[in-house]
């Protein structure tokens, strides 16, 4: 894992931390260091997408609100990410090589990880995250989805007041 530091155009210095493979470079997540952390948002997000621009976007939008983001190009990634670090939330796709979001959660649930679930995926219908009431899924957000609607059910999901499911499956 290398250290990373991006200036944006506002002149602002991005910190950050990825992988380098090859000549291409897989971002796992940025942080603002010139704007302080709010509190209640310095919580710590992994995200679970094998798509190098859907990461890149989900993790770019969760750092801008101060989260503290980290990234996996598979499941069998996240898995590693969770065995090692602690974490406040995982936000996954479903549709990943090596292993599918639904087997990530699975062995997250298996292993006693009590952290809620985010699903952001066009192959993981919204109504079909009921079918696995075992598994615990927070919320099912499908693929297109907006930067409100996606901040909204991450706010929700870390929120201490948990509201039902049928509140974040929209």
């Amino acid at each position: 894992m290398n250290t990373i530091y991006t200036e944006l155009s506002s002149g602002r210095k991005r910190m950050g931390t990825g992988f380098i493979s090859g000549s291409r470079l897989k971002v796992s997540g940025f942080k603002d260091s010139s704007r302080p952390s709010e509190s209640n948002h310095a919580r710590r997000i992994l995200i679970a997408e094998d798509d190098d621009i859907v990461r890149q976007i989900i993790s770019n939008i969760l750092a801008d609100e101060g989260y503290a983001v980290n990234a996996a190009a598979d499941g069998e990634q996240a898995w590693e990410a969770l065995r090692q670090d602690p974490y406040d939330l995982l936000v996954t796709d479903n549709e990943m090589p090596r292993l599918t979001g639904i087997k990530l959660i699975e062995r997250i649930r298996k292993a006693g990880m009590s952290l809620p679930v985010i699903v952001v995926s066009s192959a993981f219908p919204v109504d079909r995250a009921r079918d696995y009431p075992q598994l615990q899924i927070t919320a099912a957000v499908p693929k297109p989805f907006g930067r409100l609607k996606l901040l909204d059910t991450v706010k929700s999901a870390l929120s201490p007041n948990e509201d039902s499911f049928a509140d974040h499956v929209r």
